[in-house]
């Protein structure tokens, strides 16, 4: 990994590593949680604390840093040390408070490097070729998913008998494919030295009813997420592959439909788009928690899949569009990404509430009913918008 290599080929293989990282490290990580013996309220803190200091590190941290070398390798140091302690925190005699310490500190460093990962990459790649290169970056990203998740379930389920070892080997190479991969984006920021000048910043000023009624839609959406894994774990009982089952088949049904997206919003107006996929979601959960035929919950999983990559694309081609109102642009994805990751961390601790007073199945019904309540409940007064002819959609 030479300073001649060429800059989209460390792109690809940085998405690669870091897809690898997704499958070793995070897809089975809920698992190893419920398994550890993780109350039904600790797996929905699991669920909620990452992208409540994703939002924090959004909110007072990340925006006043500056696009260096320096700043960029300092975020990745510390995820690296954070990811190796969440690693061997599984091997203590109570590892689910340190485990979930450790993945707070993680969330902090993480949005740091996120933030600035695509600000390096502007300085290198001309922006008529972000599409080609985040389409292709999907496509690693799907086969990896896909083919690793199945792979990693099969070796987890083998090695039983090692438990919890098993699965610190998996993260493991998590820790080092992501280290990796920061390091090939790391040598291409600027080395200018820029001092770093921390001051009291008042967060939500560009905020609008749009990124209020998105993140509205994020806590309905996040309520469901901690109640898959203890439905899936708890309940069910599923093995590691029967879960990367799911994986594979959402990856697959995602496939087919992400090229269909764009043109579905062309046609019909990315709100409307956004919308359709928010319900759709909506109602798959509704008869959820009556569901125990592992061949009917891969197909609901599939469906899910589909929903929510349409629900990425719109809502991030929404941030674009509402983007050109801002005079502030920088401030605007800053509040944005701090309203969408307050809403699913607010999601999963509810969701940790209403499992302790309802049932699961009338959780799953309750979601449902609660979601489309947050979908209507305000009334945007916005036209219906088409997707400019060469708008770039960027999905980081």
């Amino acid at each position: 990994m030479t300073r001649t290599m060429k800059v989209t080929t460390r792109i690809y293989l940085n998405a690669a590593l870091q897809n690898i990282k997704n499958v070793a490290f995070f897809t089975f990580l809920q698992v190893l949680i419920a398994r550890l013996g993780a109350s039904d309220f600790q797996i929905s803190l699991s669920n909620s604390l990452p992208p409540l200091f994703c939002a924090l590190s959004l909110a007072f941290l990340t925006r006043q840093l500056p696009v260096t070398r320096n700043v960029f390798l300092a975020g990745g140091y510390v995820r690296q040390f954070a990811f190796l302690c969440m690693a061997f925190s599984v091997l203590l005699p109570d590892p689910i408070p340190p485990l979930l310490f450790f993945w707070s500190i993680n969330a902090v460093a993480v949005m740091v490097t996120e933030a600035q990962q695509p600000a390096i990459m502007r300085r290198w790649v001309d922006p008529g070729e972000f599409p080609k290169i985040f389409s292709m970056n999907k496509i690693i990203g799907i086969v990896i998913v896909t083919a690793g998740s199945f792979a990693i379930g099969q070796f987890l389920d083998a090695t039983d008998h090692w438990f919890p070892k098993n699965y610190v080997l998996t993260m493991l190479v998590g820790c080092f494919s992501t280290f990796a991969g920061m390091s090939l984006i790391a040598k291409l920021a600027s080395q200018e030295k820029q001092p770093v000048r921390l001051r009291w910043v008042r967060p939500f000023r560009e905020c609008d009813r749009t990124i209020w009624w998105m993140g509205l839609n994020n806590v309905g959406i996040a309520l469901v997420n901690p109640l898959f894994v203890i439905y899936h774990v708890n309940h069910l009982h599923l093995t590691n592959t029967q879960i990367a089952y799911f994986v594979i088949t959402s990856g697959i049904v995602s496939s087919l439909v992400l090229p269909a997206a764009r043109r579905w919003m062309e046609r019909f107006g990315t709100v409307r788009v956004y919308s359709l996929s928010v319900l759709g979601m909506a109602l798959s959960v509704l008869p959820y928690g009556f569901i125990t035929p592992l061949w009917l919950l891969i197909i609901m999983q599939g469906w899910i899949g589909a929903c929510l990559s349409v629900h990425e694309v719109s809502s991030q081609s929404m941030m674009m569009e509402e983007a050109n109102k801002h005079a502030k642009e920088m401030d605007y994805f800053s509040d944005f990404q701090l309203v969408m990751n307050l809403g699913n961390s607010l999601g999963a601790l509810l969701c940790g509430v209403l499992v302790s007073v309802f049932p699961i199945w009338a959780c799953f019904a309750l979601i449902a009913v609660l979601r489309i309540l947050f979908l209507v409940s305000i009334r945007l007064k916005l036209p219906v918008r088409k997707m400019p002819e060469k708008s770039v959609v960027k999905q980081v």
